[in-house]
């Protein structure tokens, strides 16, 4: 299997970031820590092995205006390519968390000396998810690590980070590209018309990772059904999903490979969830009313259908774990089924993030519209005439209070609020009904 190049030169829209990077290697200043702030699908963890790869490479090169980058053809190069450099490590987490034990492992490694390349490199992310505990214990590392050693910190926000932390980290940040360059990007890069262009960075919500994910896939088609048969397709589409996920869980030869593919993107099924949760939005937005029963009986049923979700793909591990028990000791066992429950539950949280991001930047679009915008900025850019549409009916005071509404409602379920107290409460408001 032929594998890409790890290089500064391969990053797509983070030219801003390559090029510090670059020149803080040609001068020799290389920090202990970094701070790789930026939100997802940015290309942080990208970002961070082309770094490790030019840090370890055996014949850097100054190319494409690039003060330094790796040859990505060296033997450092390659195996970092391949995740399976010795002095490199990226730690996640176990679970849902960086825990506690994770870091005092990273400590040990730590104090070991490099045994292929100039540095040992350890990239965390992401390192949001590092629990109270777990972030104390990386700040004494930090304060006692070698000269040899550099950290790489891959965060959504520099406030999620323990203040002891930053302030001994230089930051790194990524912006997010403008939804204009992300339809280009995807045109040259794969050929795409400009229509199948617009939907991509659509349903990936204006993440570059995500649109890529669906150039590489078969994109799907997009009906305009109405309210009375979007929400049931939505649905429906979760349920396919966590099949879909099934199958390939009963199909893992072990435990570990099973866990190892729970965390890779199946693109086959990642699509139509995408153009599913789109059109449920659509039409939530298009309704001139909503039924006074909608809000609870929707929320009811997509709190139900994410729990049956999560206990049916845990439910596939059941195999697994029992060949598991035959090589592995209790303990171990049962760390790693907290680990799976971890992964299957952030999974269902997810999807409740996604469906509310999916919300917001309809009025987001909705809003630039109405404050006379130029089109082009559109994040739905397919989507340009329903936009339009909503944006003659709803006024800005409306428009902004609405964002507002939702940026509210992803703060509770982020607070561990009851998920389908707070979907009936934002759809029953957006209904235009009484809470």
């Amino acid at each position: 299997m032929s594998t890409s190049k790890v290089c500064f030169r391969n990053l797509l829209l983070q030219d801003t970031v390559a090029r510090q990077l670059s020149h803080s290697f040609s001068r020799g200043r290389i920090a202990q820590t970094y701070l790789f702030a930026g939100s997802e699908s940015t290309g942080r963890l990208p970002s961070a092995k082309a770094f490790a790869a030019l840090l370890q490479c055996a014949e850097p090169l100054a190319v494409d205006g690039l003060a330094a980058d790796a040859c990505g053809a060296c033997e450092s190069c390659l195996r970092i390519a391949a995740d399976s450099h010795p002095d490199v490590t990226i730690v996640r987490p176990d679970g849902y968390e960086i825990r506690i034990d994770q870091v005092r492992a990273l400590q040990d490694a730590a104090a070991l000396k490099p045994g292929t390349g100039r540095w040992l490199i350890f990239i965390l992310d992401p390192a949001d998810r590092l629990n109270q505990s777990s972030a104390n214990s990386l700040l004494k590392i930090l304060e006692e690590a070698p000269s040899h050693v550099v950290f790489i910190l891959i965060a959504r926000e520099t406030g999620a980070i323990l203040p002891t932390v930053l302030s001994r980290s230089e930051i790194v940040r990524f912006a997010s590209p403008a939804p204009s360059e992300i339809r280009a990007t995807l045109a040259e890069k794969y050929s795409l018309s400009a229509e199948n262009a617009a939907i991509c960075c659509s349903l990936g919500e204006g993440r570059l990772g995500h649109a890529l994910l669906l150039a590489e896939s078969a994109l799907p088609e997009i009906s305009n059904s109405g309210l009375k048969y979007s929400h049931i397709d939505y649905l429906n589409t979760i349920k396919t999903t966590s099949r879909h996920w099934q199958e390939v869980f009963a199909g893992a030869a072990s435990l570990e490979e099973a866990m190892r593919l729970a965390a890779l993107p199946c693109r086959e099924f990642y699509a139509p969830l995408l153009a599913s949760r789109k059109e449920f939005c659509r039409s939530l937005l298009m309704s001139a009313a909503l039924p006074v029963s909608f809000p609870i009986i929707f929320a009811d049923m997509l709190i139900d259908r994410l729990d049956s979700a999560v206990r049916a793909m845990q439910k596939s591990f059941e195999p697994l774990f029992a060949e598991a028990k035959k090589a592995y000791p209790a303990a171990v066992i049962k760390d790693l089924d907290g680990a799976i429950s971890s992964m299957l539950n952030s999974w269902s949280g997810q999807q409740l993030e996604e469906l509310l991001l999916c919300l917001l930047n309809w009025y987001s679009d909705t809003l630039k519209i109405a404050c006379g915008a130029d089109e082009t900025l559109l994040l739905n850019l397919d989507r340009k005439e329903d936009i339009i549409t909503l944006a003659a009916v709803d006024d800005i005071a409306l428009l902004r209070a609405r964002i507002e509404l939702v940026e509210k409602s992803a703060g509770l379920l982020r607070r561990h609020v009851q998920p389908a107290l707070v979907i009936e409460n934002l759809i029953t408001q957006i209904g235009g009904l009484e809470p």
